[in-house]
């Protein structure tokens, strides 16, 4: 848990606290049937069985089933925007702390596989026109300060000269590059493609060595030819996501 949710909690009287709990009980509970059986076998009656509540509590938290798998996804959103931060905060170069967001980004989806799915599920326009117009605009709002964020550090790099000012109109480019690749690759790994046998693996590293070229391709200063991308890595690693690789160290050595 971050600082700004500590002291969140900590300034919420008891009753607050025990909706709070409550909220993420259900989204907890929601999550860990979606992982077992799917989308379809999820209902707000199970929901409720599940965790010996009500049907009435669960909707007063949540007003449908889509809407509480939109919550998930803005739960997720969140989380992502806490790493986002930590790269921008990073001291490296612009490049760097571009290249943070997309180490951070897989490595929390590695740790949370399902993510990925809940955030397909809601993108269906079958799920989507069945949110409410407050959980709609919830997740907007989200999705709009994660890309402020990224769009950013772009915007930093053309004013310091690591990228060049003619790059100025296609910042929304270069993000969505660096978004879709990521994207794509995760979604694939989670997949039934078999992508060992087909040679592609280990998927983090390619996505690393595809996102160099992608920011060498800009000419984005200063280039991996002049330095040790995988020690860039590791450092970049290192110095952000220690809690996430000690976890993901754990899930894979308990498998």
């Amino acid at each position: 848990m971050s600082i700004a949710k500590d002291v969140l909690t900590t300034t919420l009287s008891r009753k607050q606290r025990e909706i709070r709990e409550r909220e993420q009980l259900i989204l907890d509970t929601a999550q860990a049937l979606l992982h077992q059986h799917g989308y379809n076998y999820l209902t707000m009656e199970r929901v409720a069985e599940t965790i010996e509540y009500s049907k009435g509590t669960i909707y007063n938290h949540f007003t449908s089933k889509e809407d509480l798998i939109c919550s998930l996804c803005c739960r997720c959103i969140s989380n992502l925007i806490e790493i986002f931060e930590r790269a921008c905060k990073y001291s490296g170069s612009t490049r760097e702390r571009y290249s943070a967001i997309g180490i951070g980004y897989s490595l929390y989806h590695q740790l949370h596989p399902m993510d990925s799915q809940n955030i397909q599920t809601v993108k269906n326009n079958a799920v989507r026109e069945k949110l409410s117009v407050e959980k709609l605009a919830e997740m907007e709002a989200l999705e709009f300060e994660i890309i402020q964020l990224t769009q950013s550090i772009v915007q930093q790099a053309i004013e310091c000269g690591d990228l060049e000012k003619k790059y100025e109109k296609d910042i929304s480019t270069i993000v969505f590059g660096l978004w879709s690749m990521h994207y794509g690759a995760l979604l694939l790994n989670q997949s039934d493609i078999p992508l060992n046998e087909l040679g592609f693996n280990p998927v983090v590293t390619m996505l690393w060595k595809n996102t160099n070229c992608f920011l060498d391709g800009y000419q984005w200063q200063p280039l991996s030819t002049v330095s040790d991308p995988n020690k860039l890595f590791d450092k970049i690693s290192s110095a952000l996501f220690q809690d996430e690789l000690k976890k993901l160290k754990k899930c894979t050595n308990n498998t």
